[in-house]
């Protein structure tokens, strides 16, 4: 559970969410001078993390973030090794205090440790307070009812625990804070004896598939692990390694586990594959070449755009194009015939890359959004696309047709080599390049997705840092 306690107590009704800015203004005297940052998950599948915003805490450990977030977020704020967790929503300002870490316990400086938080809640329907009020229910719970989970004798506690905890919570309509405690029951319930059956009946038959809720996919990921390797040993999944190792196939793939136990819904099943190539790709499962193979096709053919994104992260942890690793160099000619080159381009600014091609629906689409971000950050970001027609007459003819996409264009004449440098499985692609020519994000968020604050982030004004040389508290 997390290490977060509350200076109020607890009073529920409807919470709702929207896509806003969230501020956090905190005290961490101990971590005086050093950085805080803010880090979430791509997803739940590959489990990537990537940094949303960071603040230099002052001499006095005084530190603001802001950020935006689309609905409630399961945030770590990390100081050098020191991370602590908690619930973020929209429009939402909290105030909190980052106490010193245990100095009882020793720190291995090479791994991460777990540090509290105290949250001054403004309002008493903040999803932490819920969370913590249930969470200590929970645990009083389990404290109490331990020798019957020793036995595996625990449903009907369970269940008097669930209708107890329904009762309680009946005024509370926030969907999030419903579903953090139908999964957490049904994570507990996973470790007594109550069938797969039963299970999937309760809590994933006919259910929305929840990828951004951390109970909810702690649940999935437990209920499914490993569940391709299993289905391929028995008679039904005999035909899944052919498919997966020799054709590489996600339609025949897809086809094979229709016949394993509770994947006869089509999205579910999508997703359980992904997550077995992920699992697969490490413990040799299935061949590696197959396994890239059929994310590739997930990406370029799922109709759910969640799991083509969360197909291309797991692409992307397996790739040797990484955050911090240089970017190849290219050298290529634009409408005109003049040749630009990446060191040219990133000269003095970040570099947005694209390629894209103009036959492609979602190219099309993410870059009618392109000239809004250019008015705002083009002074300090190079907006590049790299088209994938077949002659520059191609890309003339398409400039000409788009007057308002004005930022920088170039045609691919090194003959697919450049796409197999940077890796391109799917387009559009995208990457964040640093002016000392590294990739800052890899593949970068869309124009439609999350970049926008990447670039606030990348573009604001610098804190000062006051007070450096002061070491109290350090």
């Amino acid at each position: 559970m997390k290490k977060i306690s509350s200076f109020l107590p607890l009073l529920v009704f409807s919470i709702f969410s929207f896509a806003q800015t969230v501020n956090i203004k905190g005290v961490g005297t101990y971590y005086a001078t050093k950085t805080i940052r803010v880090w979430t998950n791509n997803d739940y599948i590959s489990n990537s993390q990537k940094e949303i915003t960071n603040s230099e805490i002052d001499s006095a450990g005084n530190f603001n973030l802001e950020f935006i977030t689309k609905g409630i977020n399961y945030i770590t704020l990390k100081i050098d090794k020191y991370i602590a967790s908690m619930y973020v929503e929209p429009n939402y300002s909290y105030e909190l205090i980052v106490m010193p870490p245990d100095s009882t316990t020793y720190h291995n400086p090479n791994i991460e440790h777990d540090i509290n938080i105290q949250i001054n809640l403004k309002s008493r329907t903040e999803i932490n307070a819920l969370t913590m009020d249930y969470d200590k229910r929970f645990d009083y719970f389990l404290s109490i009812d331990y020798p019957d989970f020793v036995k595996r004798t625990p449903q009907a506690k369970i269940d008097s625990f669930k209708l107890a905890i329904t009762n309680y919570y009946s005024t509370v309509s926030n969907p999030y804070f419903k579903t953090y405690i139908d999964y957490s029951i049904a994570a507990m319930e996973q470790k007594t004896n109550k069938s797969e059956k039963k299970l999937y009946q309760a809590y994933l038959e006919n259910k929305p598939l929840l990828h951004h809720h951390l109970e909810y996919m702690n649940f999935f990921n437990t209920f499914y692990k490993q569940k391709l390797q299993t289905f391929s040993k028995e008679k039904d999944g005999a035909a899944l390694s052919f498919n997966i190792n020799n054709k590489g196939s996600y339609v025949g793939t897809m086809e094979v586990l229709k016949k394993a136990k509770y994947l006869q819904n089509d999205t579910i099943r999508e997703l359980v594959l992904i997550k077995g190539m992920y699992e697969s790709y490490y413990d040799g499962s299935f061949d590696k070449m197959g396994i890239k193979a059929i994310l590739k096709q997930i990406v370029e053919q799922s109709k759910i755009e969640e799991h083509k994104r969360i197909a291309q992260n797991c692409l992307s942890s397996f790739s040797k194009l990484q955050k911090g690793s240089i970017a190849p160099f290219f050298e290529l000619p634009d409408k005109t015939g003049v040749t630009h080159s990446l060191d040219e381009l990133r000269s003095k600014k970040y570099v947005y890359l694209m390629f894209y091609d103009q036959n492609c629906l979602p190219c099309m689409q993410q870059m009618k959004v392109i000239p809004s971000l250019k008015k705002t950050y083009g002074a300090q970001i190079e907006f590049v696309a790299i088209s994938n027609d077949k002659s520059n007459a191609d890309l003339k003819n398409f400039t000409a047709k788009y007057p308002k996409y004005d930022w920088t264009f170039l045609y691919d004449n090194s003959n697919g080599n450049l796409k197999k440098s940077y890796e391109i499985i799917t387009l559009p692609t995208y990457f964040l390049i640093s002016p000392d020519g590294k990739f800052i994000q890899v593949p970068a968020d869309s124009p439609e997705n999350n970049i926008e604050q990447v670039f606030f982030e990348l573009t604001k004004p610098k804190e000062k840092r006051h007070g450096v040389g002061n070491k109290q508290n350090n």
